[in-house]
């Protein structure tokens, strides 16, 4: 059984991730990690009842040292990774859930990448696109599509002004984007890539031109969009076309709206909740040994991310 200790409990930790964990076959919610949270934003939430501690020195005063059995999900925002991880892995933790991304700078990266290996720690990246039945779809539809392709991307929602505090797009909504064009080969990363960026401060925008495949792709993501869009679409050579949207919204475990993907007129609904899906990949994983989504197999996504920032 895996005991997971879950690092941060904003809103993602309390409202989303937390429900999930206790739905997952395979493991238990075990503690909690949290130095400034009052108990009180526990209530009513799948976290309420468990221990909450302010550092990792006291998760260890209750729960002993940590085992191979316990996993440590850091649901903090990527600039606390590198707070997060050392006093956790001083105390003997080794395995661990990593946000997305893991770094928007060169140092950053390279100080994770550098950590975990000197540590040999066993990190999994939360990525849910990347184990997605939507994802799948596109790759196995784009796969038999003639080349050179035209490959569109947006993701936008309105941000609270509170959220637009912590959160980019970098931070916040290309990820997934990213995630998903390395996930459905429509995107790898090569030094003759072009890219020209346009960027605001809540608004981003970029043109990719890869010389290898000769795809084109546009990214846009807006954090004060009007509504909430997740949508890609992909035009071929041929006119063949793709239009997939992956917003899905469940509530209390029950789809209310879900992602659909159009291959040659006809449209699907998959009615999947891609992070249950990926937690039961993610721990699936830890108890196997094998992790499908690993440091190594992420970090190419964060380099793309940073292949963007630093376009002109």
């Amino acid at each position: 059984m895996i005991q997971v200790s879950i690092v941060g409990v904003g809103h993602y930790a309390r409202s989303i991730v937390a429900r999930k964990y206790r739905e997952c076959v395979g493991c238990r919610l075990k503690g909690l990690i949290s130095p400034n949270a009052e108990q009180s934003v526990l209530d009513g939430t799948a976290l309420a009842g468990l221990p909450l501690a302010r550092t990792a020195e006291e998760w260890a005063r209750i729960h002993g040292p940590p085992g191979d059995s316990d996993v440590f999900d850091l649901c903090v925002h990527p600039d606390a990774i590198m707070q997060a991880l050392p006093p956790l892995a001083s105390l003997g933790a080794r395995r661990f859930v990593l946000p997305k991304p893991l770094a928007t700078s060169r140092t950053e990266l390279s100080a994770i990448v550098e950590f975990v290996a000197a540590e040999r720690l066993v990190v999994a990246v939360a990525s849910q696109w990347h184990y997605s039945s939507v994802t799948a779809a596109v790759r196995d539809a784009v796969a038999a599509m003639p080349r050179p392709l035209r490959v569109e991307a947006e993701f936008s929602q309105p941000f609270t002004p509170q959220q637009l505090k912590s959160y980019t797009p970098y931070t916040a909504l290309l990820p997934h984007i990213l995630q998903i064009l390395h996930s459905s080969e429509l995107w790898r990363l090569h030094s003759t890539d072009r890219i020209v960026r346009e960027e605001l401060p809540n608004r981003l925008h970029a043109e990719i031109h890869s010389k290898v495949s000769g795809t084109s792709i546009a990214i846009s993501t807006d954090l004060c969009h009007a509504s909430k869009r997740r949508s890609l679409s992909v035009v071929a050579a041929d006119g063949q076309r793709i239009e997939s949207d992956f917003l899905g919204v469940f509530r209390d475990g029950i789809a209310e709206k879900s992602p659909t993907i159009q291959v040659g007129g006809v449209r699907r609904e998959i009615v999947e909740d891609n992070i249950a899906v990926m937690l039961r990949q993610v721990i699936g994983g830890f108890q196997r040994g094998v992790l499908d989504l690993d440091l190594a197999s992420y970090i190419p996504i964060n380099e793309m991310l940073l292949a963007i920032r630093a376009a002109c």
